[in-house]
């Protein structure tokens, strides 16, 4: 087999050579910057049975097929939406797989992002109790990002710590470095605001900014607190103006006159107005108003809109737009949404329990969320939130990753028997846990004007093989390597070129770990 020699490569932009391959072009370059190396024949075999996958390739939910995470909230940026969610996989590793998820280790936030709806990129964990040290818990995020006075986009993420009090961390890159800009909680029931009339749970932030560039807050849920509150009437939600800084409160809580209000605040700004989201509570509801229609059902999400947020008269009610899980052919189980325009629809990214029953774990453990999405209908004009659904099929993918740029380890749509582990030595995350049949696939990948060379950036022994359209398909080319103890991009000729659009999928044997890869073609 003819191998590429020794290449010296210089970085060639994700868009520049997605326009090579768009315009019939067949790049002769890697965009390592490090130099490549041979595949060598070495023994390796990726071994005879494959890791078993807990979703399948058809299925575009859950969002992650191998971690659990929830209370969904998402921001875009540059063509990428970032979605992020309480770590529930720390509660489950925490518990060994055992147990209900009762929250209490969850310290981290965790952050995939895609620009294609299909292929998620496992962007890491964000040690939000390490960053804000007051803090002994990290749930239910909300984020969102304006551009500043310095010209950069700033993101500001908001979490609940416990059902104590709401924290918030700052960065300039929706993957941080995150910082703890105040040190101490942005919303809790000592300050002035709440302390005279608190919220039982003082958690679930949802943040919006207005077309006028200014941030709001809505948080609190739990039971009634107070004598003149009820189950449909509860008086646990709140809303405030932030501050110019996004890290203060400017002014008073409005009191929002919800119905069944429980939990899962989210704010959205559409049409002028204020959507606020919400899950209700498990109260009896023979005393809804009857003008007001159907009641809405045991944990669902619920919506009100307001063009005066302050202003409780102004709040109206929405209505139920997401139905509990149990509606939808998953088990019952706690309800979190977030509504997100993604290019030109809404997507409703929520949460259920279907990877946990994917992995036929129900008898042994409980509670532990992953995340899907579909899409939901928003009358745009009149902020009117369609009726939305639960589905393993989810939404479409959107755009089609190229081959022919490079690409992070990862990246998937499945991933099956990996782990995944921040590299602060080449600053990235990479795919590691690596075993004989484990494997990644990513659906409807192009390869251009067509490819006969794949590089990958790894550490250790092994062997790559590279599939198409199934994974247990013949492999169409690999990669065998040794690199001791340090990275090396090693490359190999595929045994045929290959062109148009194909589900991708790599299938690994040694002990190895996986940071980056790219297909090429070379005369």
């Amino acid at each position: 087999m003819k191998f590429i020699k020794r290449i010296m490569v210089m970085i060639v932009s994700t868009a520049v050579m997605t326009t090579l391959a768009s315009c019939g072009a067949k790049p002769t370059e890697l965009s390592f910057t490090a130099p490549t190396v041979e595949s060598q024949e070495l023994g390796f075999t990726v071994g005879d049975k494959l890791s078993k996958a807990y979703k399948g390739m058809e299925e575009n939910n859950p969002v992650s097929s191998d971690i659990f995470f929830a209370d969904p909230t998402a921001v875009e940026y540059e063509g990428r939406l970032y979605i992020y969610g309480t770590n529930d996989s720390q509660e489950f590793q925490t518990k060994g797989g055992f147990g209900s998820n009762g929250y209490g280790s969850i310290g981290t936030l965790v952050c995939y992002s895609t620009e294609d709806m299909s292929n998620f990129r496992y962007e890491g964990t964000i040690p939000v109790t390490e960053i804000a040290t007051w803090a002994g818990c990290s749930w239910a995020p909300s984020i969102v990002s304006r551009e500043e006075s310095d010209g950069k986009t700033h993101f500001y993420l908001y979490f609940a710590n416990s059902g104590a009090n709401v924290g918030v961390l700052t960065s300039t890159s929706p993957t941080g470095p995150w910082k703890d800009p105040i040190g101490k909680p942005l919303v809790d029931n000592g300050m002035k605001q709440l302390k005279d009339d608190p919220v039982s749970w003082c958690f679930d932030p949802g943040v919006c900014i207005d077309d006028n560039g200014v941030g709001w807050i809505a948080i609190g849920g739990g039971e009634p607190a107070h004598p003149d509150e009820s189950g449909m009437r509860t008086g646990n939600c709140r809303l405030a103006k932030l501050g110019k800084d996004m890290t203060s409160i400017d002014g008073d809580f409005c009191k929002v006159p919800t119905y069944f209000h429980f939990e899962a605040n989210e704010l959205n700004y559409i049409g002028g107005k204020y959507v606020l989201t919400y899950c209700s509570n498990y109260a009896d509801r023979s005393m809804f108003p009857i003008q007001l229609g159907q009641a809405p059902q045991t944990c669902s999400m619920c919506y009100m809109t307001s063009d005066d947020p302050l202003n409780p008269d102004s709040w109206q009610w929405g209505g139920e737009y997401l139905t509990n899980p149990n509606q939808h052919g998953y088990p019952f189980s706690n309800n979190h949404s977030h509504l997100q325009k993604f290019g030109d629809k809404y997507y409703l990214l929520y949460q259920n329990v279907s990877l946990l029953e994917n992995m036929n774990k129900m008898n042994v453990a409980d509670g532990f969320r992953s995340i899907g999405i579909d899409y939901c209908e928003v009358d745009e004009k009149n902020a009117v939130l369609g009726v939305s659904k639960m589905s393993d099929e989810g939404v479409k993918q959107i755009a089609k990753p190229s081959a022919l740029a490079l690409q992070e380890a990862e990246t998937a749509h499945v991933a099956a028997g990996l782990t995944y582990f921040y590299n602060e030595d080449i600053g990235s995350v990479i795919v590691t846990g690596i075993e004989n049949g484990d494997w990644l696939g990513l659906t409807q990948v192009d390869f251009g004007s067509g490819a006969n060379t794949f590089a990958a950036q790894i550490r250790g022994k092994g062997i790559i093989e590279v599939r198409l359209d199934s994974v247990d398909g013949e492999a169409v080319g690999s990669v065998q390597f040794d690199t001791g103890s340090d990275f090396a991009v090693v490359s190999g000729k595929l045994g045929k070129n290959i062109s148009g659009v194909h589900d991708l999928y790599f299938v690994f044997g040694g002990s190895f770990v996986f940071d980056k890869w790219q297909f090429a073609y070379s005369e």
